[in-house]
């Protein structure tokens, strides 16, 4: 009895270890909570780039992603199945690109989608496998998401069999980063992972493995539907992301809404489907009308800018900041950066100090024809995402006028009704090392802007 019961705490204490043993080096999986490498919980706040159909946009697409606040970017790859062939030097610049710009790679290979046969999701297995040179030593920047959709029907027994089977053969290989799996049935069957995803994350070794529902309308078309499909994953204590989900869908309605404040309430991760390139008959997926992101579309001012939308609960992986939460000048504090609106280019507009409580030596005003417009310059040490504020008053009514950074047109802007001066704060922006111009433009125009205010 003494010997058996030694055996079991060395197996608990073994079971422990696994559990914990890459926290260091990478994202790691805890209680049904995602943490990065320091240690810090993650909740994914991102945006979808169909890379493996639109080949060549990624160097407009993904630093105008991170303009939006977003803190992940889930990439589709092809493995040459279906969607052709993103080889090793693809994926390295990509991931370079999402470093680049302080967002977290969530990596899919798309070839996969709807399929049943085990060789698909061994071919996807086998493509991560290749890619292994350009994926280690990038635990704490990179997510694979093994297989996108794979397995279309809704059966959730054969579905496990799968992953049970694959999964092993990527830690072999050497791969220990977080693995994300998709639901079965196009990613719209949950019951799935509530049935199967268990035995599944038991079947990694490490126990680094999480989970993805895509929310259209077979899985995310109610409420109750949305909070159910969600309960029943992180109740079990595994962890989640919407991997996909947008505003409709084919046959349905999607209640959008509901996903993304639940999914803030529970501290579940989403990814909104998709940047751009939806074509014609699910135009109203884009985000955008433009790789460059110039305008959002109705489902991407709900996605970026709306209630539980990305700006309003994005937070950036704290292993993009070296000081991992202070200035980054050995200070430990963080001085806001405000430029004057007075000091800035002017365009069709002029100063004034009329209106009291302005800073500085005056504040911009008559933005009343079409394109005018005040630009200032801002400066920052390091590349990374920025809170602004815009200090304003608008005494006629409620505005909506453009703010464009470093060109990048972020859409209209809500500038509520206030006679005296008052900040209005727009969220995360993404600004380079050094110079960035920041612009407000008129669309409706009938404001006076005071100055820009910057902190991370």
């Amino acid at each position: 009895m003494k010997r058996r019961m030694l055996v079991l705490v060395f197996l608990l204490a073994l079971s422990l270890v696994a559990t914990n043993v890459y926290a260091a080096d990478g994202f790691y999986v805890q209680n049904g909570k995602l943490y990065d490498a320091n240690g810090n919980e993650f909740v994914m706040r991102g945006i979808n780039h169909a890379h493996a159909w639109w080949k060549g946009n990624e160097d407009v697409a993904i630093p105008a992603i991170a303009a939006t606040g977003a803190n992940t970017v889930r990439v589709a790859l092809g493995d040459g199945e279906t969607w052709g062939y993103d080889d090793i030097n693809t994926v390295s610049h990509i991931i370079d690109l999402c470093e680049q710009n302080n967002l977290i790679a969530v990596l899919d290979v798309h070839d996969t989608t709807g399929l049943d046969s085990l060789s698909s999701l061994t071919n996807a297995v086998d493509y991560w496998i290749s890619m292994k040179d350009v994926l280690i030593g990038k635990e704490d920047t990179v997510i694979i998401n093994i297989a996108n959709e794979w397995y279309g029907t809704w059966n959730g027994s054969s579905w496990a069999a799968g992953y049970k089977q694959e999964i092993p053969r990527l830690r072999a290989a050497g791969l220990n980063h977080t693995l994300m799996v998709d639901a079965a049935g196009w990613g719209q069957y949950p019951q799935s992972i509530h049935d199967y995803g268990t035995e599944v994350f038991n079947a990694d070794p490490q126990r680094n493995t999480m989970f993805s529902i895509h929310m259209y309308e077979y899985a995310g078309g109610t409420a109750q539907q949305v909070k159910d499909n969600i309960d029943g994953v992180i109740n079990q204590g595994l962890a989640l992301s919407i991997g996909e989900f947008g505003i409709k869908h084919t046959d349905g309605d999607v209640d959008e809404a509901t996903i993304m404040s639940y999914s803030e309430q529970k501290g579940v991760g989403y990814i909104g489907w998709s940047w751009y390139g939806n074509g014609d008959n699910w135009i109203y997926l884009d985000i955008v009308t433009d790789w460059s992101g110039s305008s959002y579309s109705e489902w991407g001012n709900v996605l970026i800018n709306g209630s539980n939308g990305i700006r309003e609960t994005s937070a950036i992986a704290s292993v993009f900041d070296p000081s991992n939460g202070d200035s980054g000048d050995g200070s430990g504090t963080w001085t806001n950066v405000a430029a004057q609106a007075e000091d800035g280019y002017l365009s069709g507009v002029g100063t004034s100090t009329s209106r009291s409580g302005y800073n500085g030596s005056g504040y911009v005003t008559g933005f009343d024809n079409t394109n005018d417009y005040v630009q200032v310059t801002i400066n920052v040490e390091s590349a990374g995402n920025y809170n602004l504020k815009i200090r304003y008053a608008s005494p006629y009514s409620d505005k909506y006028n453009y703010v464009i950074v470093n060109g990048q047109n972020l859409g209209e802007k809500f500038f509520a009704q206030n006679s005296s001066f008052v900040d209005v704060d727009l969220g995360n922006i993404y600004l380079s090392a050094g110079q960035n111009t920041i612009k407000v433009q008129s669309s409706w125009g009938w404001i006076d802007i005071d100055q820009f205010v910057i902190s991370n």
